[in-house]
């Protein structure tokens, strides 16, 4: 007994250090050696439009980044899900998709109240009840004369039938949402059609983007029912040569993936407001009774340290009377 006594014991010390050393190693990456303040990544792109088309790339791209092939302004692919349980409130301008937790769609709830079956049921997707509109980018495309170009397309299409359309699966690709299949099917159809074309001083003529666009749109529109989507529009913004990097102009516009190490990774601009103490936000004033006084403006110059790269904490002293040997007048010693 005593011995099993001893060889749990020991087991427990040890899973305790490596649950230890796994903790250090897990905060590490998000630790700074001159203060605790993150500051997280703003992207603010700086550049002209021409025909719908950002003029400069505005930042570096990684690697990983290069498999985009389109932007939408609906929050069907976001990886955050509002939580449900019970009786909810759906914002407006949304409409949420709920079902079992093993992916199965059972209901859409619009905007408003609605109930949702605590512990079985949870939000699958978020869709937008206003249009969406979405940039398809098909790259590498040859057109008839043999160039090789990359296209550059919006759509315009609204939500009927949300349930189905986070339902449906694209056979093509095996993936999930209609939203995805119809920027697929938008890019079939341009690889497709853009073989009959020729460009005219490196870009399509008008009538071929008219006529281009009515072929994407009837392509839509016969997967309306099946997608649960209305196509509203199609707009081709044109077909560039693969020098202009058009498609890493667009990208650029997004801000960039943030890494799993990085500082700030995933919380918002004030994610320090809801976890520091009060005494970070007040200036106590000392006389005959210490009272707290809090100005309207708060500073964090008081207590919490800035990022070194603006702030003059880290900023080295500096001389503010020359030697003698250097030109300098002599300094008054102090007498003792």
């Amino acid at each position: 007994m005593a011995s099993r006594a001893l060889t749990s014991a020991l087991h427990r010390v040890a899973s305790r250090r490596a649950l230890a050393n796994l903790q250090v190693r897990s905060l590490a990456p998000i630790s700074r050696a001159s203060h605790g303040l993150v500051v997280p990544y703003a992207h603010m792109p700086i550049t002209d439009f021409q025909n719908g088309i950002p003029v400069d790339q505005v930042r570096h791209l990684e690697e990983r980044e290069q498999s985009w092939d389109f932007w939408t302004t609906s929050e069907a692919f976001s990886n955050w899900k509002p939580g449900a349980m019970g009786v909810t409130f759906v914002p407006p301008g949304e409409i949420w998709v709920v079902g079992k937790r093993d992916g199965t769609v059972s209901k859409a709830i619009p905007e408003g109240t609605g109930w949702t079956t605590p512990l079985l049921e949870t939000v699958l997707a978020v869709k937008s009840a206003h249009p969406v509109v979405q940039g398809i980018v098909p790259q590498g495309v040859t057109t008839k004369d043999g160039q090789k170009v990359d296209g550059y397309i919006v759509t315009y299409h609204k939500v009927i039938d949300a349930a189905a359309s986070a339902a449906y699966v694209d056979p093509e690709t095996n993936r999930q949402d209609s939203e995805r299949a119809a920027a697929n099917l938008v890019k079939k159809t341009f690889r497709r059609e853009i073989g009959s074309l020729t460009l005219e001083n490196n870009d399509l003529s008008a009538s071929d983007k008219q006529a281009l666009s009515e072929k994407i749109l009837a392509a839509l529109k016969k997967k309306a029912d099946e997608y649960g989507l209305e196509p509203i529009s199609v707009e081709i913004r044109g077909a560039f040569p693969v020098s202009e990097k058009v498609p890493a102009r667009l990208r650029a516009m997004d801000p960039p993936p943030p890494a799993e190490d990085a500082f700030g990774h995933g919380l918002s601009a004030d994610y320090w407001a809801d976890v520091l103490t009060p005494p970070f936000f007040e200036k106590k004033t000392f006389g005959s009774a210490k009272y707290v006084r809090t100005p309207a403006t708060v500073s964090l110059e008081w207590v919490v340290p800035s990022p070194p790269d603006f702030h003059h904490f880290n900023e080295l002293p500096r001389m503010i009377a020359q030697r003698p040997e250097q030109g300098g007048k002599e300094v008054a010693k102090a007498k003792h």
